[in-house]
């Protein structure tokens, strides 16, 4: 430790004394793990909380507390000391969480890349759908009684990049993202754009 102090007595640098530049490296570390050490703080349990705990024989004893300190200690002078190694992995860290959150919130379709079939053009699906029922109770549109959903799909294809594929889930196969099986064989028409999926209309269920 003397070893230490000597050094830092001996270190100039732009006029600086050796303690002034090690108080200036470790400035944003001590401010990042105050900062953190505040949110712990306001983060604790509260009164009537801590007062259950010790009710039910959850009291943190003496030995905890120290344990507690310890802990802290250390990695306080961790963070002060380390702190670029702890921003790179801040930043990794925040991407993965970036990446899962876009994951999350992408749509969860029934149809997934293997399923697709062909590209189809939308005409020859509305001709290839009209089903004829001499009894009447299907109205004459395309896909019958489910043309407002395939009218509110066919609104979704407006950019000119975007493009409709046919696609076949075998009932038992994976499907959504979660990759569930699928209870019966689906039948449908996805909307894809630079080979993602985007949207989909489901006609059949076997």
């Amino acid at each position: 430790m003397s070893g230490l102090m000597d050094f830092l007595s001996g270190v100039s640098f732009f006029g600086l004394s050796g303690y002034e530049l090690l108080a200036i490296y470790t400035l944003p570390g001590v401010s990042y793990a105050l900062f953190h050490l505040a949110k712990e703080y306001l983060n604790r349990p509260s009164k009537f909380a801590r007062g259950m705990l010790a009710a039910i024989g959850k009291k943190r004893s003496v030995a905890d507390h120290l344990i507690n300190g310890f802990a802290y200690t250390i990695a306080f002078l961790c963070i002060a000391f380390g702190w670029p190694l702890f921003g790179i992995w801040a930043i990794f860290q925040s991407r993965k969480e970036a990446a899962l959150e876009i994951e999350r919130n992408k749509p969860d379709f029934n149809c997934l890349p293997e399923h697709l079939i062909c590209k189809v053009d939308p005409h020859d699906a509305e001709i290839a759908s009209y089903v004829v029922d001499p009894l009447g109770t299907v109205p004459p549109l395309p896909f019958g009684h489910l043309n407002q959903g395939w009218v509110n799909f066919l609104t979704e294809m407006l950019e000119p990049e975007d493009e409709m594929w046919s696609f076949y889930i075998p009932k038992g196969g994976e499907q959504g993202k979660h990759r569930f099986a699928a209870s019966s064989a689906i039948r449908g028409y996805a909307k894809v754009c630079n080979g993602e999926i985007l949207g989909e209309f489901i006609y059949e269920r076997d």
